[in-house]
């Protein structure tokens, strides 16, 4: 990090419940005297296309993007569209409302902290997931998983409440409301699998949810996705179930299946509800009337800034 003499940084103003920019004008003058002597270029997204243009397109050593977990992919959707050696490293400084990937690097969740550890930080390379045509940095999931990422976006906006226990509301409410299992056709490194299915969660990292330990043994440089099933069940299993995902010890419970693979099918016979990196996804159509998904791992894709 100390041979780095040109930084871009990211605003998200709409990260922190809309306070993004004012939270970077607090925090700006400990950033500026943390990176004296760097060349500090600091640029505000308008929109997700415009911080996606700004992953492909800004010239410089170190991106360090100052938002949560959407527009931290957004800028990844940029960065992988660059040949390979041209994608500057990414850093975090977590504003977001559940900061899972910040997490997963080892970023401290404040930010006054995380600007501190910056400079000795270590770089790595990480894997990158890949759903049709959009990347994910850390979480997909398909069915009741992500109507409660949709429903915590709405209570987040009505709210203005983030975190752990916002995502908590929400999963209880979808769990009690739209409790449905969807037909569907996988193939997980080639190996067929056919059943109903309540939740699926693919994860690049082990988080979702502001902390939900949903993949506890998922590592960003593996090689490999981790993939947390669930078909139909009761609602009281289902919400008991919940509380064991939250601490990250439910892989041991008879509704839940795991597995690995850095290949992966999916095909449903009615649409449903999927979310990557907190933003909503649909599958393709496919002559045979079904919702096609078709994720592959591309293995140490993005050079990051980790704090492990």
């Amino acid at each position: 990090m100390h041979n780095v003499r040109h930084v871009t940084v990211i605003i998200n103003p709409a990260s922190s419940n809309g306070n993004g920019r004012k939270e970077w004008l607090r925090l700006q003058p400990h950033f500026e005297e943390t990176f004296s002597g760097k060349h500090i270029q600091v640029i505000e997204t308008e929109s997700r296309e415009h911080t996606t243009e700004l992953g492909l397109t800004t010239d410089t050593e170190l991106i360090i993007s100052f938002s949560g977990d959407g527009a931290i992919s957004d800028i990844a959707q940029g960065l992988m569209l660059r040949p390979y050696d041209q994608r500057p490293p990414l850093a975090v400084v977590p504003l977001g409302s559940g900061n899972d990937f910040a997490k997963a690097l080892g970023v401290p969740m404040n930010p006054w902290l995380a600007i501190s550890r910056l400079p000795r930080g270590q770089r790595s390379r990480i894997d990158i997931g890949r759903v049709n045509d959009r990347y994910f940095l850390n979480t997909l999931s398909f069915g009741v998983d992500a109507l409660i990422a949709d429903r915590t976006h709405e209570l987040r906006k009505s709210t203005r409440r983030r975190g752990f226990m916002l995502y908590a509301q929400a999963a209880v409410s979808s769990i009690v409301k739209d409790m449905k299992a969807h037909s569907y056709r996988m193939t997980v490194d080639g190996n067929y699998l056919e059943r109903d299915l309540l939740i699926c969660a693919i994860q690049n990292g082990p988080y979702y949810g502001g902390g939900f330990r949903v993949a506890p043994q998922a590592l960003l440089d593996d090689g490999l996705l981790n993939i947390c099933m669930a078909g139909e069940t009761s609602t009281p299993v289902a919400l008991y179930s919940l509380t064991r995902i939250a601490r990250g010890t439910h892989e041991s419970l008879k509704v839940v299946d795991t597995d690995k693979a850095s290949r992966i099918t999916l095909d449903f016979t009615s649409p449903i509800a999927a979310q990557c990196d907190g933003e909503k996804i649909t599958g393709f159509r496919t002559e045979e009337g079904s919702w096609h998904f078709d994720i592959e791992l591309i293995p140490h894709a993005l050079e990051v800034v980790s704090m492990r």
